[in-house]
């Protein structure tokens, strides 16, 4: 049997070929639909052969779909979108699909969309259909979120939809894609028109809420999911969606006795919904019911995955219940579970990066050697590629282990010279091991980016030591243009002091000094950390800029973090005495202080 691929498209230079790349061994024809596009999708799309169609932008997804419908001339569709990727290993079963004796004449794909700012973590899942007999009168309704219309032979059918084993990936719902393409707006407009015709539509009720959800504005979400479920069916295909959303904007606004009741009310409609119980442990947590999450925990790893008809949320059932007991198991000083809880987490996903960060936090806590730390790390990857080498360096950054940090970044460098991450990591951790002048060949190569406010205060650290002090007062100009003017006031009253020894006063009243608490803080902190020690002699003055009774306590809690407990147990001390200013973790640590005090006068 022979497949067409069926897709409308605007405006996706960015993402077609990696689509189309995916499918191009497998289809015999690719018709693309054009709404209007100003880029250089049309060329991409001729690359591989496509054959292209225009059609102009009505406000209808569905009319776009069936108008590409009506171009495929093969068996089967495929129906995608630019923003798609069929997963490789799926490839295969494709072609068996479309070449089995099939009773069915049209079947779902389970589709994977990767959320927020990277494609590692936050998955979810839903069904969309991907394959339809051609010539079997099927059709799209609905001008956003269209659904599928049987042709006249399974009108009467009471099934006629099946569910392949298939898998694609979907990017379009990442932040920068999202943001790009004002999605969102676009989205709303089209749902707020069906809403005017139709204000008791349950399933734009319910998208609209979604929408509202992904702005942030939980609370305009609600209103809408709450009039959605007014008219609650669990038989609905969106039915366990709705909840789950909603106790998703309670969760944020933090109603959790709201949250427990729609838990309990999912999991009575939907029992093998391990989202539900999901939902439940992180609420015991927050709520810092530590057993109580334990065993929540615990039972969604017991309940498995769910069915694919109700699936929501990725790994609800492996890696995040995992996650979540490694969390619960640090905080309260049991490190040994915990560390078994993360190495189950990498074990399945070995993406999830924020659970590299917290192992190696529990492997420094449990004093493991830097050798079986690294080959520990190491084994999670099948693959030490560049992003791993960049990962792993941050890691070891983090650990203070910048010569470990350097040799990262360096393997990182072997495998792309020209990446300007690599470069600052390598400027970064230069400047931590005392070598400013490697340090400032990499940094200056940091024109723009997200790394280039940064690269520039290091720049003017370096240029200071090795006393170019011209230098440092054009990177002091060129820092103006931030728009972080406490920031900057900070690094140039310090280079007043590492020249001249003269202060440069950072403002006029009590109130305004509190705003350079923090870029103080920052630079304090950075100087402790990279060992500079008389640069950090000069900088602790900037502290007698500020007006603040809590500046003593402050500087304690920043020598105990980097293990100078004499000098941060004379700093609590001096808040106590001179502005009886103490807070809980400030006592926590003195007494951790006293205690390993009395242990080594024991030994």
């Amino acid at each position: 049997m022979s497949l067409s691929l069926c897709m409308i498209v605007k405006n996706e230079e960015s993402t077609l070929g990696r689509c189309l790349e995916s499918v191009k061994n497998i289809v015999d024809e690719m018709i693309i639909i054009d709404t209007g596009s100003t880029d250089d999708t049309i060329k991409i799309a001729e690359r591989y052969g496509a054959k292209i169609f225009h059609y102009e932008w009505d406000n209808s997804f569905a009319n776009a779909r069936n108008y590409s419908l009506s171009k495929a001339s093969k068996d089967w569709i495929l129906i995608m979108d630019a923003d798609d990727e069929l997963r490789s290993e799926d490839k295969d079963k494709v072609i068996k699909l479309i070449n089995d004796d099939n009773k069915l004449n049209a079947y779902f794909g389970e589709t994977l969309s990767y959320s927020g700012d990277s494609s590692d973590y936050n998955i979810y899942s839903n069904l969309n259909i991907r394959f339809i007999k051609n010539g079997k009168g099927y059709k799209f309704s609905g001008a956003i979120h269209e659904q599928i219309i049987p042709g006249t032979e399974d009108a009467k059918k009471q099934a006629f939809l099946g569910i392949a084993d298939i898998k694609f990936y979907h990017y379009g719902y990442l932040n920068k894609t999202v943001n790009e393409k004002n999605k969102r707006k676009r989205n709303m407009d089209i749902i707020e028109k069906i809403l005017k015709e139709n204000p008791d539509d349950t399933f734009m009720l319910y998208n609209m809420g979604v929408e509202y959800s992904a702005k942030g504005d939980y609370a305009e979400a609600l209103k809408y999911l709450k009039k959605a479920y007014r008219n609650f069916n669990p038989s609905l295909g969106f039915g366990a969606k709705l909840l789950l959303k909603m106790i998703s904007c309670n969760n944020v606004l933090q109603q959790f006795d709201e949250c427990l009741t729609l838990i309990e009310e999912g999991l009575k409609y939907y029992p093998s919904c391990t989202d539900f119980e999901f939902y439940r442990a992180n609420i015991f947590y927050i709520k810092k019911k530590y057993y109580s999450a334990i065993e929540s925990a615990k039972k969604c790893i017991s309940m498995g995955e769910p069915p694919i008809l109700l699936r929501e949320v990725s790994g609800v059932a492996t890696y995040r219940p995992y996650y979540l007991l490694g969390i619960i198991y640090s905080t309260i000083d049991d490190y040994d579970e915990s560390y078994k809880c993360y190495d189950e987490v990498l074990k399945t996903n070995p993406k999830f990066s924020d659970a590299i960060y917290r192992i190696s936090e529990i492997m420094t806590i449990k004093n493991m050697c830097l050798d079986e730390m690294q080959k520990k790390l190491e084994s999670y990857f099948d693959n030490l590629n560049q992003e791993t080498n960049l990962l792993l360096s941050k890691i070891f950054y983090i650990q203070n282990k910048f010569d470990i940090a350097y040799n990262y970044a360096k393997k990182a460098e072997s495998l792309n010279k020209d990446l300007l991450e690599v470069n600052f990591y390598k400027g970064l951790y230069s400047f931590y091991l005392g070598d400013y002048k490697e340090a400032l060949e990499n940094l200056y190569k940091i024109n723009d980016g997200e790394n280039h406010n940064n690269a520039i205060y290091c720049s003017i650290l370096c240029e200071l030591f090795i006393k170019n002090y011209e230098q440092a007062d054009n990177l002091i100009n060129i820092s103006r243009k931030f728009n972080e003017p406490e920031e900057t006031m900070v690094y140039e009253t310090f280079i007043s002091i590492i020249k001249e020894d003269k202060y440069i006063q950072l403002a006029d009243d009590k109130e305004n000094s509190k705003k350079f608490i923090k870029p103080i803080f920052n630079l304090l902190e950075v100087l402790l950390r990279a060992n500079c020690f008389q640069g950090f002699k000069k900088a602790v003055k900037l502290l007698n800029l500020i007006d603040d009774d809590s500046i003593f306590m402050l500087l304690g809690k920043l020598y105990y973090k980097y293990g100078y407990f004499s000098f941060a147990y004379k700093e609590f001390i001096r808040s106590i005495n001179l502005h009886e200013i103490i807070d809980a973790d400030a006592l926590r640590m003195m007494q951790t202080i006293l205690l390993s005090q009395n242990e080594s006068k024991i030994n």
